[in-house]
């Protein structure tokens, strides 16, 4: 799962959490890889990769399914929600409280002890083609828009991005992935006190919006390289191009993640850099040095 899609499911994660009103002192998150777990946090969310609760666990807290996949072998003294992705409780497992489904794929054994099911029926199918390409041409006509009144209006903003990103990604992936993942464990822990919710949900749209941001400027950079006259319809073209290639790159088992989460993190990190393009990154030099 990309970080466009990974934020605003974990955004609705903390309004839940939080409309809950339970006691919630700690959160854990995986986004890829595999991993077995028998101890949780108050609540953990699996955003990516495959996180399993072995056979011979008994684990305490509620697990939010927002992508990849979580395996239940074990027992879960506590609730599992899925929002997106894929869910299996197998033979001979425990799920002490509820299991509610919204959107995603569950596998629930008839072996298996659960305390309750509760399903949510949606009122249209949510992974239809047309969806998808909905989806799709949706996410392309905002980053499009965006994109095109940069390049008409405030070309010296996003070529001053764009700049750091081709001379400067190692910093701006350093920078990005720091200031991301700080920012996300500051708003998550903000989320756990009502009065600064309101905040954090903010925080946590903004991190969105720069992600957007740095693809926009992602799709400026390959619109650039086209042989088409047009700034502006260069970039519509480049967007595009970004998006289909960020999204048959994210079919790729692991190394597909990777790259998505490097691209986001890089256009993070110029966008921070450059002060959202108002100025020119330059990396501060030792004087002296060589």
């Amino acid at each position: 799962m990309s970080p466009t899609e990974t934020i605003p499911l974990l955004i609705v994660v903390l309004l839940m959490i939080s409309i809950g009103g339970g006691d919630v002192q700690e959160m854990s998150v995986t986004f890829q890889g595999a991993t077995d777990v028998d101890s949780l946090a108050d609540v953990h969310v699996v955003a990516g990769g495959t996180t399993t609760v072995p056979g011979d666990a008994t684990v305490e807290g509620d697990i939010y399914v927002i992508g990849g996949t979580a395996a239940i072998e074990g027992t879960v003294d506590g609730d599992v929600t899925l929002l997106d992705g894929n869910l299996s409780v197998l033979d001979g497992a425990s799920v002490t409280g509820v299991i509610q489904t919204y959107s995603g794929s569950a596998a629930i054994s008839s072996d298996a002890s659960v305390g309750q099911i509760s399903q949510f029926e949606a009122p249209t199918p949510s992974s239809s083609p047309a969806q998808r390409i909905g989806a799709f041409l949706l996410q392309f006509l905002v980053l499009g828009a965006f994109g095109w009144w940069l390049v008409e209006r405030h070309p010296l903003v996003i070529e001053n991005v764009g700049a750091a990103i081709t001379e400067h990604a190692l910093v701006n992936a350093v920078v990005g992935s720091l200031g991301a993942v700080t920012l996300l464990v500051l708003f998550v822990y903000m989320a756990f006190t009502l009065i600064l919710l309101p905040v954090a949900i903010v925080g946590l749209i903004a991190e969105f919006l720069v992600i957007l941001y740095g693809q926009a400027v992602f799709g400026y950079l390959i619109g650039k390289r086209l042989p088409i006259e047009r700034d502006g319809v260069a970039t519509l073209a480049g967007i595009a191009a970004f998006l289909l290639a960020l999204k048959l790159v994210g079919l790729i088992p692991y190394l597909g993640g990777i790259a998505q989460l490097t691209v986001a993190v890089v256009g993070f990190g110029a966008v921070l850099n450059t002060y959202f393009g108002l100025q020119r990154f330059e990396p501060i030099t030792i004087p002296g040095g060589t």
